[in-house]
């Protein structure tokens, strides 16, 4: 952590300003590896471990993500891909300038920060947190852009100033939240008057009672990560056989089955090496049944979420994760 980062902090569960309390050695440092930060007003206080404030307990409903991201910290890094993917979809969510020099970006939800490097990337204070221990992948991966600060947080609370960002945004998170509109609502909040929120959440239709994976997990959301993973791994390397039988005959049809039977299966979608493929196959599968919440939404009801007083301008629409949330706050009058 950055001391400089201090003043755009509050505390999560008052918004009092917060204390750094840093290792005497580490006095004459910017970047600060230990310590904590110490609430002005509750007096709570947050320990900073391996660099990243820690505004959450080491286990929480998220573990899974944080044993995802770990083991596969570099999986969907668009340079081990060989392609623009993740870049894409953020210039193509967001639709935000390519130069953001000056501005704040919060991100919600990093992951190993696939997201993160592309936000980094506009010039723009970047301030990215998630809520499990895949905050340290997305450190490990992103520490060398240093307009870029690394937090462990609760979306539902989150430790920044609220009304100070320029800009929000929030990638395939949502869903997986005990309660995805409070968890909307509270990134409302962090934006500023003028301010520019993007979300997307996956969307509920008729298609959605013959995906595989809302059964699996019946069973499979009971079972540790670390003691899933290997019985994942294995029937997605029974079903990845058996859907492959199809691929000569019909692609489509192969995909369809690989959804009937809750696994990912992107094959034929993209040039990539086949063991990369395989690869990010089994961890999207994985990401399908291990998350302790996976709730999609219907539009008509992310609608409601939005409270129409504060913005200017709504739009909630289809796309590419299911549904896209754009919000523009209204400016200061």
């Amino acid at each position: 952590m950055k001391k400089s980062v201090i003043p755009y902090l509050a505390c999560p569960e008052c918004q009092s300003a917060l204390e750094l309390i840093a290792d005497p050695s580490q006095a004459g440092a910017d970047e600060v590896e230990s310590g904590e930060l110490k609430c002005s007003g509750c007096a709570k206080s947050h320990p900073i471990i391996k660099h990243v404030p820690r505004f959450v307990g080491s286990e929480n409903y998220a573990d899974s993500f944080g044993y995802q991201w770990n083991k596969f910290s570099v999986t969907q890094l668009d340079e081990n891909l060989g392609m623009s993917l993740s870049q894409d979809r953020f210039k193509n969510e967001t639709n935000w300038p390519q130069r953001l020099d000056g501005e704040l970006i919060l991100e919600a939800g990093s992951g190993m920060g696939r997201f993160t490097r592309c936000a980094a990337e506009t010039g723009a204070l970047v301030f990215s947190f998630d809520y499990s221990t895949a905050i340290d992948a997305n450190y490990s991966n992103n520490k060398v852009f240093a307009n870029v600060h690394f937090f462990q947080a609760d979306i539902r609370k989150p430790p920044f100033r609220k009304g100070q960002f320029d800009r929000v945004f929030c990638f395939g998170v949502l869903q997986h939240t005990p309660n995805p509109k409070e968890s909307f609502q509270s990134l409302m909040s962090m934006a500023k008057p003028g301010g520019a929120i993007v979300a997307d959440v996956y969307r509920k239709t008729w298609k959605t009672y013959f995906w595989g994976q809302y059964y699996l997990r019946v069973i499979t959301t009971r079972i540790p990560p670390r003691k899933l993973f290997p019985i994942v791994k294995v029937y997605f390397e029974i079903v990845h056989w058996l859907t492959g039988l199809f691929l000569p005959l019909s692609s489509h049809f192969s995909k369809i089955l690989s959804i009937v039977l809750g696994t990912a299966d992107y094959r034929g979608l993209y040039p990539l090496e086949a063991k990369v493929m395989k690869e990010w196959c089994l961890l999207d599968t994985f990401d399908k049944l291990s998350p302790a919440f996976d709730q999609p939404q219907r539009i008509e009801d992310v609608e409601t979420w939005i409270d129409r007083g504060l913005v200017s301008k709504a739009v909630v629409k289809p796309g590419y994760n299911g549904i896209e949330i754009h919000i523009d706050k209204k400016p200061v009058q």
